[in-house]
């Protein structure tokens, strides 16, 4: 491992891009530490260390992970979040508390946030729906990103219909406050629009006085154009 990271830091710095880099310290409100590689690049080298890694047990990986998150580099901790995701990590239940805590401690902006949660805990709380009470803890917490990700990681559900555990977990969200916590649930309901709208219809006119204006926008996008305009208007606020 230790030869590996010194290897990762030169294949990112080989394809750096000051003004990409520029542009990321700019699109985000959160201070960010990026290098200015773009996505698809990151997309490749994780590919590549992958392969690097195939043959180690989870606890190397998890070791590996952990040292790109401490290095607080924006596209370290991505290739932990992507490394994580790999189909051949072949997740099971009891990894749950280790993506859990990088959430907790290392994640400090919404796009390590979403990258996480809507692909490792969220496969992981597709098919282990004995972990998904551990993420209801979430919904209270003064961290940010961990009520963002109790929206988000519930988005694989989405395409797997399960629209009773995707709205009793909206319901718990609506009286944040905080506006990516909001938009993080307008697009975990936006999804569920897409595969089931009309359910979707039925709870937003339920809930669209309790919803934040920002929340309900998102999550009507996806619904045909009649039924948005029949939850956007006369809205009591």
């Amino acid at each position: 491992m230790t030869n590996l990271l010194p290897l990762i830091r030169a294949r990112l710095l080989e394809q750096v891009d000051i003004p990409y880099q520029d542009g990321c310290r700019a699109f985000f409100k959160e201070t960010i530490n990026p290098l200015g590689v773009r996505a698809a690049q990151v997309n490749r080298l994780a590919a590549e260390v992958a392969r690097l890694v195939r043959d180690w047990d989870t606890p190397h990986v998890w070791k590996l992970c952990r040292a790109l998150w401490a290095t607080g580099v924006m596209e370290e901790g991505s290739l932990a979040c992507k490394l994580a995701a790999r189909p051949e990590r072949h997740l099971d239940r009891e990894d749950f508390p280790e993506l859990e805590d990088w959430l907790g401690r290392h994640v400090s902006n919404w796009a390590h946030c979403d990258d996480l949660c809507t692909h490792a805990i969220g496969s992981l709380l597709l098919h282990y729906k004995e972990v998904r009470p551990r993420t209801e803890a979430w919904v209270g917490s003064p961290n940010r990103w961990l009520r963002r990700g109790a929206a988000v990681a519930f988005i694989p559900l989405t395409k797997a219909g399960e629209l009773r555990s995707i709205l009793a977990r909206a319901d718990t969200l609506l009286p944040d406050s905080d506006d990516l916590v909001r938009k993080g649930l307008g697009w975990l309901l936006k999804e569920a629009g897409r595969h089931q709208p009309g359910p979707m219809r039925d709870y937003l006119l339920s809930r669209r006085e309790q919803m934040a204006r920002v929340a309900l926008r998102i999550a009507v996008e996806k619904l045909p154009e009649i039924t948005r305009r029949e939850i956007m208007r006369k809205r009591g606020k």
